[in-house]
């Protein structure tokens, strides 16, 4: 990376560390330090609401999903529209009227202390397990495009984000995230607009849109209904609501972005601003995602983005490759021709011929994939790979600085949120409801600041414990479907159902989550027509599959929390 570049970057990283900094001599007591005093403008935590959720999983792993599948990604946030609207009528007004520095100390005036404790410690599991990668996910790509070791990458975006959070409290943070938000749209902006110059003349944006059609990369709706499809419109939007719920109605990440606003109204506000925005954004970064794909077909990149050289190969293995080279050197140049062809004229023998011909372009590159998979014994997937590979070769010396500061603003702007979260969990919900000395505004002030620092340190040291991951983006919602439908089962207990009480609650809970971790490891095997379950320590015959996605988990747990809370409410209610 050229010095102006890096320049660029580290003007970037200061200015950060300095803005979210110098909104921390506000913080009189715990109020102002974890929600900015209650006086955040709507607009600023509406942006923080969605740089929270945006992160650097939408720069890198979105786009490289949609090149390498298509866009139906975008049906996972087809719910959010309907979530934001029952989060602004019943779960609002209720965090506003009960004044609540957490999601969980509502839970505790109906359901006990137990009930709290258990849900806010699921909340500490879930993002504790889930901080870690996402520091870990955006470090590998960060590395290649510095040329930087791994662990550093990783110190600097966790210490960086740690210092400034620790130090800035949530003013800190919502003033950070506003501004990472801008710069991440602008380098998303910026690089749609220069696929589009570097396409060749005879090849409009219409062009593009149609060989993109023409390949199938433009499926956005997938009306079937199949429990072991990730993404169909009946996963997005019954699936998904369920998990967009709890998400920003019960996760403490997303709830203490509205509850710095000063009203109810203002809260809401900041809510709809979601609503409106983030299907648009969203199908727009896979629309990049996609147009990368057609960018490629006229411009050089490598067969593995990835760029991973294979190490001690044998000549079978060389010849392999010699073999594979040559078909995607041809396939590649008949592909280009193709679609060139296809810009001219679209008739029905030019679309077939560019089908075929992107046909076996990608099947010499998933065969150099699975080549270098044999030889290093490793993944070598390349998804996350190829907007990166993008912005290092294409785009013009000094934004390439700012883009990639871009990407480490979304990392930072994810990461800022869940320590801020994390701290106000594990002060207000644990040390000062288990306090029994209790202790003034400033001792809590300042056991915040450190418990910052705390998680800040446990989620660098995991990022560099954990392994490269193979998408970004649908890992961090695995992770968290095993715990939100759980979660958002007690809440509806609390809201909708009187019958409710606090041991009822707990044991939903409890049989939500097993019920969840246990058909997570159900699989179906079409050639027997056969369901079974392999747990973890069962190795998974290849002719089985998942029988039920992630996105399902979170309406099962749920549902099973209502009722087996209902039932066991019931059965003490009448014992009484």
């Amino acid at each position: 990376m050229h010095w102006i570049d890096w320049g660029v970057l580290i003007l970037f990283l200061a200015y950060t560390i300095w803005d979210g900094t110098r909104k921390g001599k506000d913080a009189e007591n715990i109020e102002g330090y974890l929600l900015a005093g209650r006086g955040m403008p709507w607009w600023a935590a509406g942006l923080s609401i969605m740089a929270t959720q945006a992160s650097a999983i939408t720069f890198i792993g979105t786009t490289g999903i949609a090149y390498v599948e298509d866009m139906r990604f975008v049906m996972v946030y087809l719910a959010i529209p309907f979530a934001m609207i029952l989060i602004c009528m019943f779960l609002v007004p209720f965090f506003s009227r009960m004044k609540a520095f957490t999601a969980y100390e509502v839970l505790e005036e109906r359901f006990g202390l137990k009930t709290r404790l258990t849900t806010s410690g699921l909340f500490l599991i879930s993002r504790g397990l889930a901080l870690g990668t996402v520091i870990a996910a955006p470090s590998y790509v960060l590395a290649l495009l510095l040329g930087l070791p791994l662990w550093i990458t990783i110190l600097i975006i966790g210490a960086i984000a740690t210092a400034y959070t620790m130090i800035g409290g949530m003013a800190g943070v919502i003033s950070t995230d506003v501004k990472q938000m801008a710069v991440m749209m602008f380098g998303l902006i910026f690089c749609f607009g220069m696929i589009l110059y570097y396409f060749p003349e005879e090849v409009s944006f219409g062009d593009a849109l149609y060989l993109a059609g023409s390949l199938d990369k433009l499926t956005a709706l997938d009306l079937s209904f199949d429990l072991s499809e990730k993404y169909n419109v009946w996963s997005g939007v019954i699936a998904a609501l369920f998990l967009m719920l709890s998400y920003f109605g019960t996760d403490q990440t997303q709830v203490q972005r509205y509850l710095t606003t000063p009203s109810t109204g203002e809260a809401r506000n900041s809510l709809l601003m979601s609503a409106y925005a983030k299907v648009p954004m969203q199908f727009f970064i896979l629309l990049l995602g996609v147009m990368l794909y057609i960018f490629f077909i006229f411009n050089d990149a490598p067969i593995s983005f990835r760029a991973s050289d294979p190490v001690a190969q044998t000549e079978e293995q060389q010849n392999r490759e010699q073999l594979i080279y040559e078909q995607y050197s041809e396939a590649k140049l008949a592909r280009e021709k193709a679609a060139i062809a296809v810009s001219l004229e679209r008739s029905k023998v030019n679309q077939q011929a560019f089908i075929e011909a992107d046909a076996s372009f990608n099947e010499a590159r998933q065969a150099e994939l699975a080549l270098q998979s044999d030889i290093l014994s490793a993944d070598v997937n390349d998804t996350n790979y190829i907007f990166p590979y993008f912005i290092l070769n294409y785009i013009p010396i000094g934004l390439i600085g700012l883009i990639i500061a871009g990407i480490f603003a979304a990392a930072m702007s994810s990461i800022d949120s869940q320590l801020n979260a994390l701290s106000a969990v594990s002060i207000v919900d644990w040390y000062q409801r288990l306090d029994k000395n209790k202790h003034g505004d400033l001792h809590y002030l300042k056991y915040s600041r450190w418990t910052t620092l705390g998680w800040g340190i446990f989620a660098t040291l995991s990022a560099l414990a954990l392994g490269e991951t193979r998408s970004i983006i649908e890992l961090v919602n695995q992770i968290g479907s095993y715990f939100y439908g759980s979660i958002l089962g007690v809440f509806i207990l609390l809201l909708w159902v009187k019958k409710a009480n606090g041991t009822g609650a707990l044991a939903g809970l409890a049989m939500g989550m097993l019920s969840v971790f246990t058909f997570d490891r159900l699989f179906y095997s079409e050639t027997l027509g056969d369901y079974s379950f392999f747990f973890p320590w069962i190795q998974v015959p290849e002719t089985y599959t998942k029988a039920i996605e992630f996105l399902w988990l979170n309406p099962l747990g749920a549902f099973v929390v209502v009722v087996v809370g209902y039932i066991i409410s019931v059965a003490i209610g009448k014992k009484e």
